[in-house]
């Protein structure tokens, strides 16, 4: 037997039910106040503004009010609840502003506390022919390790995944001059930026400084690095010399990571503006010095031949000729870089040895300049 559907609408509902009663007494419920009074709302309000200890304070009231009834726990954690999301969302805002906004302070040193200390250099260039333990005890500390400044999304620098070396040309009151490869301060990789004008060096200490860009030679693959100085007078200046044909050689530098590793060998042939040396380079090496055996500057490691190209090629390094660094015209200054390269050059020429390289000088009658 088919069975008829009955539907019902609220209006039709709403007017079956009785009216209330003018006479009906008022309800209970509204009646009773707030378990959480008005001094504690008031008090606690101002918890929103530290998200730590309102989450420890929560947890505490949570567990005082596990013997009350259940109205009280309920409007209680209702609250605290409401108080939470607030400051939860407060605190997002705060430290999206701060991370935005707020300068980071800066995670490397504003000089070379290591040299800064050193009370005196090696005397240069040695009485003797030195030995590798020599030269590794002398001048190793004279090598910094160079590496591109990396921004990070925190806006703060650091060192980049690729680095090379560097060598100490000259010290004075006011700082340090350090050349290097210009190919290691012009990596583009990612998050760097040569256009910074600077550079992140270390020394063995291990501890990151930030060094300017005050020269380069592109068609030499040198540049020039200058770090300030925050204490100390010591003065010291590298003699530089001019490499000869099969004369024993030291290559200090960070091959593939190795940090401050020395290698020898000599000079197989004079190649233009570079010195080809049969000692072992690999990346890790570029920017870092050649010494002859008596500790005089000879080069600066710019390449090795790419075994991927031939396997067969072993000890092809190349080092840009040392005594470039004395011609001015071969740069392209920011700064003060010419000041700072005026000053090592009148440094090296006071202290000049018949086994140096001769400083030219382009003031006098008839000179010349590569």
């Amino acid at each position: 037997m088919p069975v008829d559907r009955v539907v019902v609408s609220p209006e039709e509902i709403l007017q079956v039910q009785p009216p209330p009663q003018a006479d009906a007494p008022p309800s209970l419920v509204k009646a009773m106040p707030s378990p959480v009074p008005w001094w504690a709302r008031v008090g606690l309000s101002f918890l929103v503004l530290a998200l730590p200890l309102l989450c420890v304070l929560s947890i505490v009231l949570r567990i005082a009010f596990r013997s009350q009834p259940a109205r009280v726990k309920y409007a209680w954690v209702s609250f605290l609840s409401t108080l939470l999301v607030i400051s939860g969302f407060l605190t997002t805002v705060g430290a999206v502003l701060v991370y935005s906004f707020v300068p980071v302070p800066a995670i490397v040193n504003t000089g070379l506390t290591e040299l800064d200390e050193r009370g005196q250099y090696p005397a240069l260039p040695a009485a003797e022919a030195l030995t590798g333990a020599e030269v590794s005890s002398k001048l190793k500390p004279l090598v910094i390790v160079v590496s591109p400044a990396a921004s990070f999304m925190n806006r703060q620098e650091g060192p980049s995944a690729v680095f090379g070396a560097g060598v100490l040309l000259g010290a004075d009151k006011d700082g340090y001059l350090f050349a290097t490869a210009n190919h290691v301060v012009n990596y583009s990789g990612w998050g760097s930026n040569p256009a910074s004008g600077h550079v992140l060096v270390a020394t063995e200490s291990g501890i990151w400084s930030k060094a300017d860009v005050v020269a380069n030679a592109p068609q030499l693959d040198m540049a020039l690095l200058w770090v300030r100085r925050n204490s100390g007078s010591t003065s010291f200046a590298q003699p530089i010399a001019a490499a000869r044909d099969g004369e024993s050689v030291f290559v200090i530098g960070h091959p593939e990571g190795l940090k401050f590793t020395l290698s020898t060998g000599i000079v197989s042939g004079l190649r233009d503006q570079s010195i080809q040396i049969s000692a072992a380079v690999s990346p890790g090496n570029s920017g870092g010095p050649i010494y002859d055996d008596r500790g005089s500057l000879i080069g600066i490691v710019s390449s090795k031949f790419d075994n991927n190209r031939d396997a067969n090629a072993e000890n092809l390094g190349f080092a840009a000729k040392a005594d470039a660094i004395l011609q001015e015209s071969n740069w392209t200054f920011r700064g003060n870089g010419r000041q700072w390269l005026s000053r090592y050059i009148a440094a090296v020429k006071s202290g000049q040895t018949p086994r140096q390289t001769p400083v030219p000088d382009p003031n006098a009658k008839g000179a010349t300049q590569d």
